[in-house]
């Protein structure tokens, strides 16, 4: 443990308020969440104890699923050099969706008498499930925490992890950091919800205008409203990450995993599934890199924690102009990376994407880039005695890019004046573990390095050589672009049939 001094006491720096504490984390099994646990192993040796919620899934018991975050590779270098001080992570089983997190009572007990910081980073990050769902566990889980705040003996800081884009419904720039207020006390919906009242609540939302253009934003929106409207007198912190990409240089540079943030779209596109976005190309996507979102929310805690910041202290964790880049630039890039770094398990040989803002001609484009291969794809599987699937994924990939072309669609702008001046408070001896100065990042380094440590770049993942996979996606190209070739003769020779009916 590092010791510290009387005047460290009163002004204690990063690592000597954390020296001896116990903390409280939700959604390490996310990859936000996972990068900030590492974080905090490495950069606060200090630190007592790190309890974390996990919940079964899919028949996976919670203490094999605490296993697999410490071999994402991420953790590569903890386990190599200090294996002791994952020693420190301990279990607690429980589900957000659940009403008191789904904790056992010792559990919660347990957390109540010995943890003094939290951070709540556990959320279903979905454009696509039902809203009560959603509300369930985005803004109840933050109900239990809060109750579980209110009985803590010694609670230091609470850091709550929430969206740029809880707002998204008001474009009118920038957005400010602070807690947009929703017309009704935050207990209203809450009520409603608890009480399984749909209908109703239904209705409450419909009279919050502007609309949101899904659940997952505005339950992060009434998640801050709860927090304003029960909880502003305690130590709190909102971080509000924009679009999470990989780390920029710790533990490792290029780290990200496949249902994080851009990579669904970036995989889905380098692997030639993905040929056509409903979006405009001058967009500006807004990127922030994971280890950046990381020490916001250990440096949110310590500042909230050490008084040095007003709670609830809000930090839209966002970009400068360096990874401010158009949706057309981060297309070009996509395309280059997939013809110099091969996805394994690719589906097509990738081609130039087609980013369309008009509605009516995206719908013609996927027509016929996506949905007519699929149909004759899977007639052919089901000639073959094969079940048939193309069709099916490329209706979900509708239902999520229907949500989704909101924010490819719209440009943003945000205050960023708490981020920088948490940059401010940083001790130079403490910058070099915890750092929010990300001026220098550099997109395309980042890519580049990402394809040297992602977890879906390892060829293993796929049953085919490299040589084999490029046969088969090379097979499929020919296929597919027969499929489409033959299509435009067919509406070719029907046109000409119909023009010689009339004028011959």
């Amino acid at each position: 443990m590092i010791e510290s001094t009387d005047e460290d006491q009163y002004f204690p720096r990063v690592p000597y308020f954390y020296n001896g504490k116990n903390v409280f984390l939700t959604g390490a099994t996310g990859f936000v969440g996972a990068v900030l646990l590492e974080t905090l192993l490495r950069c606060i040796p200090g630190i007592k104890s790190i309890y974390i919620l996990v919940r079964s899934k899919k028949n996976v018991q919670p203490e094999i699923r605490k296993e697999q975050i410490f071999n994402k590779k991420i953790f590569e270098k903890l386990k190599e050099e200090t294996p002791e001080l994952l020693e420190k992570v301990h279990l607690i089983a429980g589900d957000i969706s659940l009403p008191n997190l789904g904790m056992k009572e010792a559990d919660a007990q347990l957390l109540i008498q010995e943890v003094s910081i939290i951070f709540h980073c556990a959320a279903i990050i979905s454009f696509t499930k039902p809203l009560d769902f959603i509300l369930r566990s985005n803004t109840l889980s933050l109900c239990s925490v809060l109750e579980l705040c209110r009985k803590m003996r010694k609670l230091d800081a609470l850091v709550y992890t929430s969206t740029v884009y809880s707002n998204c419904n008001r474009l009118n720039f920038p957005l400010k950091e602070m807690v947009y207020r929703l017309p009704f006390h935050a207990n209203q919906f809450i009520d409603l919800l608890i009480n399984e009242d749909n209908v109703k609540l239904q209705e409450l939302i419909s009279q919050c205008k502007p609309d949101w253009p899904n659940p997952y934003t505005f339950s992060k929106c009434l998640a801050e409203n709860v927090i304003m409207d029960t909880a502003s007198d305690l130590p709190i912190a909102i971080i509000r990450p924009s679009l999470v990409i990989c780390t920029w240089k710790q533990p490792i540079a290029g780290y990200i995993e496949e249902n994080s943030g851009l990579a669904a779209l970036t995989l889905g596109t380098g692997k030639g599934f993905i040929k056509v976005l409903h979006g405009d190309p001058n967009v500006k996507l807004n990127m922030v890199p994971a280890d950046i979102v990381a020490n916001a929310h250990v440096l949110a805690a310590w500042s909230v924690g050490t008084k040095k910041c007003a709670s609830p202290f809000i930090v839209n964790c966002t970009a400068s102009e360096n990874l401010h880049i158009k949706l057309g630039e981060y297309s070009e890039s996509l395309n280059r990376f997939a013809k110099d770094f091969p996805l394994p398990q690719a589906f097509e040989e990738q081609s130039k994407l087609i980013i369309e803002p008009n509605q009516y001609l995206f719908i013609i484009y996927k027509a016929y880039y996506h949905y007519l291969p699929a149909i004759v794809l899977d007639v052919m599987l089901r000639i073959l005695g094969k079940k048939p699937r193309i069709y099916s994924l490329y209706r979900f990939l509708d239902t999520v890019m229907c949500a989704v072309s909101f924010f490819l669609s719209h440009p943003f702008e945000y205050e960023r004046n708490n981020l920088e001046h948490l940059d401010k408070l940083i001790e130079p001896e403490d910058r070099k573990d915890v750092y929010l100065d990300f001026s220098d990042a550099n997109f395309l380094e980042m890519s580049l390095s990402s394809t040297k440590v992602c977890p879906f770049y390892d060829w293993k993942i796929d049953r085919k050589t490299q040589s084999e996979r490029q046969r088969v996606k090379h097979k499929r190209h020919i296929v597919i672009k027969s499929i489409q070739w033959a299509f435009l003769m067919i509406c070719c020779l029907l046109i000409y049939w119909i023009f010689s009916l009339f004028f011959f």
